[in-house]
């Protein structure tokens, strides 16, 4: 599905975004560009950053912003992670708010941070 919305849009299917894709489709976490360049074989930094670039200009790809690094993650709409403070870990949260018919304004993105203590943490 998101490889038929890159040819849509005009764009190659190349090895390294088809590589990204991949990770991004079977990661339960948002992650920054370097730790998908970490985990991810035979692809440079630069690519990463390109091709997230390109995934979140054609709608398939978020990015939140969480403690000053971005991360990013594979959804058609966007919505909110919610973050332990001590463990890291992170839970999807829907978004309800729609801002797509604000005059004079397109492509409009919010971003919305959320932590706590997570039910392993608490105890």
């Amino acid at each position: 599905m998101f490889e038929q919305t890159v040819k849509q849009a005009g764009y190659k299917m190349t090895r390294p975004r088809r590589v990204i894709l991949d990770f991004l489709s079977e990661s339960h976490h948002p992650g920054s560009a370097q730790e998908i360049h970490e985990r991810v074989s035979g692809i440079d930094l630069v690519s990463v950053y390109r091709a997230l670039a390109l995934f979140e200009e054609i709608g398939i790809v978020q990015r939140e912003d969480v403690a000053g690094t971005a991360r990013y993650y594979l959804a058609n709409s966007q919505h909110h992670h919610i973050t332990c403070t001590k463990c890291g870990c992170s839970q999807c949260v829907p978004c309800r708010h729609q801002f797509k018919s604000i005059k004079g304004f397109k492509n409009i993105n919010h971003q919305l941070t959320l932590t706590g203590l997570c039910s392993k943490c608490v105890k």
